[in-house]
């Protein structure tokens, strides 16, 4: 966390899930939530490379 937070990227922006590659439903529905958590914390501060 030390290093994403030196990144400059906020840790609501960083998830780590460990799914099975059987499971896919929970795969879809950790990457549904994800998504609208990321679309409630808005556009990220960070510089896009040029």
């Amino acid at each position: 966390m030390e290093l994403v937070q030196l990144l400059g990227i906020d840790s609501g922006r960083l998830r780590l899930e460990w799914i099975s590659s059987a499971e896919g439903t929970k795969f879809a529905e950790v990457a549904r939530k994800f998504t609208e958590q990321l679309k409630g914390l808005g556009p990220s501060q960070l510089k896009q490379a040029a």
